[in-house]
């Protein structure tokens, strides 16, 4: 390579932004979408939320109610690429995997007796859940993109 076809540190620097926000965009067009992030959190704090206040049989159906989204994200993944899963996730991914995991279980012990602690109980899962799938979204593109950056060719 003769010195003419170097880039310079400015070019290269923006090349590799460049396929770093390439990679990037690939990535997250194999993730789920993020409007099926917001009903899923949605949708599952109100379930979690409705516990105690309505009747206990009731309750037990209500996961039904994911069926609907399973059938959007089935038929929206059959026109997607196949996802390579990361091969190891991040330490903030787990963090906040566990973190989203014992607010659930916290969530178990307040058990709300009017509808307007309901309401309280449902925005508090809601901003729990919402925070941690879109940082576990993130961290998994994160990983996924620098495990295929280490990949050998």
């Amino acid at each position: 390579m003769s010195h003419s076809q170097i880039p310079s540190e400015r070019e290269a620097a923006s090349l590799l932004a460049a396929a770093k926000e390439a990679a990037s965009g690939t990535v997250s067009a194999t993730e789920a979408p993020q409007a099926f992030m917001i009903v899923l959190a949605i949708l599952s704090a109100a379930i979690f939320s409705l516990y105690g206040v309505i009747d206990t049989a009731l309750w037990y159906w209500s996961p039904a109610l994911f069926a609907p989204l399973i059938a959007w994200y089935v038929l929206w993944a059959r026109q997607r690429p196949k996802r390579r899963p990361a091969l190891r996730h991040s330490g903030k991914y787990i963090a906040v995997m566990l973190l989203m995991m014992l607010a659930l279980q916290f969530s178990n012990f307040w058990i709300p007796q009017t509808w307007l602690i309901a309401i309280l109980k449902f925005l508090a899962l809601v901003a729990v859940f919402t925070g941690a799938l879109w940082i576990m979204r993130r961290e998994t593109i994160k990983s996924r993109v620098k495990d295929g950056n280490e990949q050998a060719i």
